[in-house]
């Protein structure tokens, strides 16, 4: 995958999520196995330098659980994968861009990009979980929801 640029978008399943899965084979059935391997095959990737893009599919239902609160714990698989906060951001942005080949419009703060911006209080780039208080979004350059 790194030798020819491709990214891996892999559906990084955390365990839990996992183990509300109907296990329709012998490799779902071990959620803990599973989910040990999802890590791993995320690390050495990582630590290779294989392009990454972030992606979920949330598929399962948990009990008082909102869907997109499940998509942030997929975060929790790519800390466990070593992956740091600066290259899980460019996952979810630049390289998501470039991987569906919309990067000259967007995954970037540039001059001539879509304005799509978020801001929260904290530093994602120290904290990745503070992905959770957004208090800010600009869309197309216009603002969608801005904290009060």
């Amino acid at each position: 995958m790194k030798e020819k640029g491709t990214f891996l978008v892999g559906t990084d399943f955390p365990t839990e999520h996992l183990a509300g899965l109907n296990p329709s084979n012998d490799t779902l059935a071990d959620a803990n196995k599973l989910g040990k391997s999802i890590i791993d095959r995320l690390s050495r990737a990582n630590k290779i330098g294989v392009k990454m893009a972030f992606g979920s599919d949330t598929v399962t239902e948990m009990p008082g659980r909102t869907r997109a609160d499940m998509m942030f714990d997929y975060l929790a698989v790519w800390r466990a994968a070593d992956v740091v906060p600066e290259n899980i951001l460019k996952a979810m942005t630049s390289n998501g861009a470039e991987l569906l080949r919309s990067n000259k419009e967007r995954g970037a703060i540039a001059a001539g990009q879509f304005a799509d911006i978020v801001a929260m209080p904290g530093n994602p780039l120290q904290d990745v979980e503070s992905l959770w208080k957004i208090n800010f979004v600009m869309k197309n350059g216009k603002v969608v929801r801005s904290a009060k």
